[in-house]
């Protein structure tokens, strides 16, 4: 069984969106994400959100280019008021045909996050997408253990788990955990390279190391292949590896192309 492939769009996260399509269609990838709220980490706003002439054009664009669209980007759960916070990324997934929405746990309250991802999960079911939780160490749910026991405690059966490789490595976890997790949890995962294999000194590092300063998945020191090995066969893999410098890349074509080659060799399925 072959693997399905997708592109982030946090790996050239200054490309349009609908450009965007375009390229992860033309490198070979199956499906895509996009960011369409604010990156305050980048400073990139693409603009969409509340503009419904805006998301007709890129539907359009996306249903020409061939690649579907796999994920939005982002709905952070810092309370309850980040239910209503989460409609306009909501209306664009049911508008574009996402799959899921990522979200992200940045409430310490244990009780009040479980309700605020149920109900969050509740009003995604509404739009016809379902909510992909990512874990970070620099949130509230820290590790692939802390995530799942969010998910089942939240009891919704639109709510899946988001693993990616450097998460998982800088948060101390295991593969052995992954291999444990329940299938229907990991219907995509995220991949990278990045130098050094342990965990994170600490959350700043591990944000910034996140956000720029990643490596392609067959380079560095994370165990990209043996994560692969360790997910479901059915799981796309997401390449989710922001470049240093490559935010805005010159020629994304070729640099699709190339993270589309190293996803399939850490997958087994390349030279």
């Amino acid at each position: 069984m072959s693997r399905e492939y997708s592109l982030a769009h946090l790996s050239m996260i200054a490309v349009p969106p609908a450009r965007l399509a375009d390229v992860a269609a033309g490198a070979g990838f199956d499906w895509f994400s996009l960011r369409l709220t604010p990156s305050p980490s980048t400073g990139v706003d693409h603009g969409h959100l509340g503009d419904e002439r805006a998301l007709d054009a890129l539907r359009r664009r996306i249903d020409d280019s061939g690649a579907r669209l796999l994920d939005l980007e982002v709905v952070r759960m810092k309370s309850s008021e980040s239910v209503a916070e989460a409609a306009p990324l909501l209306e664009a997934a049911q508008a574009l045909g996402a799959r899921y929405v990522i979200a992200t746990v940045e409430d310490a309250d244990p009780v009040r996050r479980v309700e605020t991802l149920a109900t969050v999960a509740d009003a995604a079911a509404r739009h016809d997408t379902a909510i992909a939780l990512e874990f970070m160490m620099f949130t509230a749910s820290r590790t692939l253990l802390d995530a799942i026991d969010i998910v089942r405690s939240a009891g919704a059966s639109n709510v899946v788990v988001l693993p990616d490789v450097l998460h998982v490595v800088r948060s101390g976890g295991t593969l052995a955990q992954l291999a444990d997790t329940d299938p229907a949890l990991l219907p995509y995962a995220q991949i990278c390279g990045a130098t050094g294999a342990g965990p994170a000194p600490d959350p700043d590092a591990a944000r910034s190391e996140g956000v720029r300063a990643r490596l392609l998945p067959d380079e560095g020191d994370l165990p990209v292949r043996e994560f692969v090995a360790a997910l479901p066969a059915s799981t796309i893999l997401a390449v989710e590896a922001p470049l240093a410098g490559q935010a805005d890349p010159a020629d994304p074509d070729a640099l699709a192309a190339r993270m589309m080659l190293a996803a399939r060799r850490v997958a087994g399925e390349g030279e």
